[in-house]
């Protein structure tokens, strides 16, 4: 093989090898594109920021909700971004208000549009005290769009221990957990059972052999989980009902 042969095949190798490592790639790179795409894969942003003069343009098309996280009992504040066409949340973060989710947090007196500002890079504020969520507090939002979340009451639809189950209305609830009977006659259970109304007395003992175990109103027993801000509201109404049994996740 001829020299000049040599070099013009050792050139063209390496024009190839270039190509394969993404030379041209880079190339291009160099030269901005003429447009800006229209559709990219990730979400709509809530607000613009001038990262120089910090001057906040909203997204008309995104509405921002401060809240509280129930992804445990902790309650941390979180953020909520909700898609106004939608009405669907698409993205959960952390509070600028709540000291539980930022530090230093914003003071209350702190305008909403100003609260953008914590989330940016004006004046360095998203990096020295950005509000942020932990794993969990992220899970909400998978557990909130879980296509198995129970959102009505549920009613056994055969025998104990089947794991078969039919959706009912709150008005079917309420009354069936009130008025008790035989809510299962359909499954061949004739046995009453007591409703609300019928342990609602608390004059008279549920045991007439131990009065010491309370009147008969003492058989309502209230096994909260999470309150979600109703707690108090269990509370005030099992004192009103006579027993003192309400017992919330804190219980032993």
């Amino acid at each position: 093989m001829k020299r000049r042969d040599f070099i013009k095949l050792t050139a063209a190798a390496g024009m190839v090898t270039a190509s394969g490592l993404g030379y041209d790639s880079m190339i291009m790179a160099e030269q901005p594109p003429g447009f800006i795409p229209k559709k990219t894969g990730s979400q709509e942003v809530e607000a613009r920021i001038d990262a120089t003069s910090g001057k906040v343009e909203v997204n008309p098309n995104i509405l921002m909700r401060n809240s509280a996280c129930l992804g445990c009992y902790s309650s941390c504040g979180n953020r909520v971004k909700i898609n106004k066409e939608t009405g669907l949340a698409t993205r959960v973060m952390g509070n600028p208000y709540n000291p539980s989710s930022a530090q230093p947090h914003l003071a209350m007196e702190t305008s909403l549009l100003d609260s953008y500002l914590s989330f940016s890079t004006y004046r360095d504020m998203g990096n020295e005290g950005r509000a942020a969520l932990c794993a969990r507090g992220n899970a909400t939002l998978t557990a909130h769009h879980d296509p198995n979340r129970i959102l009505v009451p549920l009613k056994r639809a055969d025998k104990r221990g089947e794991a078969k189950w039919q959706p009912i209305t709150w008005e079917e609830a309420v009354k069936e957990t009130v008025e008790g009977g035989t809510p299962f006659a359909h499954l061949g259970e004739t046995t009453p059972i007591e409703g609300i109304k019928d342990v609602h007395d608390p004059n008279n003992p549920m045991d007439m052999a131990n009065p010491e175990l309370g009147p008969k109103s003492f058989q309502l027993v209230n096994i909260g989980g999470r309150g979600d801000g109703r707690t108090a509201f269990a509370g005030r109404f099992a004192g009103a009902f006579g027993t003192p049994n309400n017992f919330s996740h804190g219980y032993t």
